[in-house]
This record gives C-alpha cells, sequence and structure tokens, in this order.
C-alpha cells in the first residue's frame, strides 16, 4: 500500500516549484499539480514507482508543458502589476528582475514551441537540475537519448530566443 501523505509531505514541494516554475501563474500551477498526483496514483495502480522524485517532476513537467502550449495557442495572458512581487533584495533590482522575466517569458514560449520530450529533458536538466540518469529512468530511455534530445533542444532555443541579439542590447 502506497503512503501517498508521506509522498505528499515529501514531494509535494518538488511538484509545485517544477509547475509553477514553468507556468508562472498560481492558478495553472495548482490545477497541473493535482494534476500530477492524480495521474501518479492512476499510474501507481498498475505499475511500481521505483524513483519518486524523478517521475513526479517528470509528470509535472509534462502537465506543465501541455497547459504552457495551451497557453501560447490562446490568446496572451496580461498579469496586473500589483500580482508580481518585490524584488527580493537590492541586487535583484527592478532592471535585473525586468530582464530574468523577460527572459524566462522568451524561454517559456520557445519551450511551447519545441516538441514534448525535448522540452522535458530540458526542463528536467536545465531548470530543475535532474541528473541525466533520473531523467532516462523517468522517461525510460537511455542515457545518450537524453543527451541528444537536451543537445537538440539547447540548440533549438538558442536560436529561436537569438541568444546573441539579447546579450548585445543588455551592453552598455
Amino acid at each position: 500500500m502506497i503512503d501517498w501523505r508521506a509522498i505528499l509531505a515529501e514531494h509535494g514541494s518538488t511538484v509545485w516549484r517544477t509547475a509553477y516554475r514553468l507556468l508562472d501563474h498560481q492558478e495553472d500551477a495548482l490545477d497541473c499539480y493535482q494534476e500530477t498526483f492524480l495521474a501518479a496514483l492512476r499510474f501507481a495502480r498498475t505499475q511500481t514507482v521505483l524513483d519518486w522524485p524523478a517521475f513526479l517532476a517528470g509528470l509535472a513537467t509534462r502537465r506543465a508543458m501541455d497547459r504552457l502550449r495551451q497557453r501560447y495557442r490562446s490568446a496572451r495572458r496580461s498579469i496586473p502589476i500589483d500580482t508580481i512581487p518585490e524584488p527580493a533584495s537590492e541586487r535583484d533590482g527592478p532592471v535585473q528582475h525586468a530582464r530574468a522575466s523577460e527572459l524566462m517569458e522568451r524561454i517559456r514560449e520557445a519551450m511551447a514551441e519545441l516538441p514534448e520530450k525535448k522540452a522535458e529533458v530540458f526542463w528536467l536538466s536545465c531548470i530543475e537540475g535532474i541528473p541525466h540518469p533520473q531523467i532516462a529512468e523517468a522517461m525510460t530511455v537511455p542515457v545518450g537519448e537524453v543527451r541528444v534530445l537536451l543537445h537538440r533542444a539547447r540548440k533549438r532555443l538558442g536560436a529561436n530566443l537569438n541568444l546573441d541579439e539579447l546579450h548585445e542590447r543588455e551592453m552598455p
């Protein structure tokens, strides 16, 4: 019997962080959080989960990517200024915060254009920091395929984001 309370207590924050960091929208992240655990429940009824952190992070990433793709296919959302938190320190001033927000929004939009596996591998590796072997196990693919997918995702994202142009704009 699976102790779901223990799983929620131990891994719930990781699932929430994954969904929220990718979606940057509380209601969407909450829906994704719930969908992730429902999908995990359905999966666990039929198969054994060997690595809960990687499995749940993968599920959350896939659910969040689905919502992100849906968001960019529909009209763009606007975020009221009063819902944006103030910077945490002076070092994270308005200019740095604006640059980081703009870059993250561009990354989200570019990721919505990536094929599902590439987007998932990129997010899990580069944003969540999950090691390649754990990603491979969660996605049931060889580690080499994870590396290839990550390389291709980075290459395509770099071209889509035109990072050289972004760096030129930041230079004085």
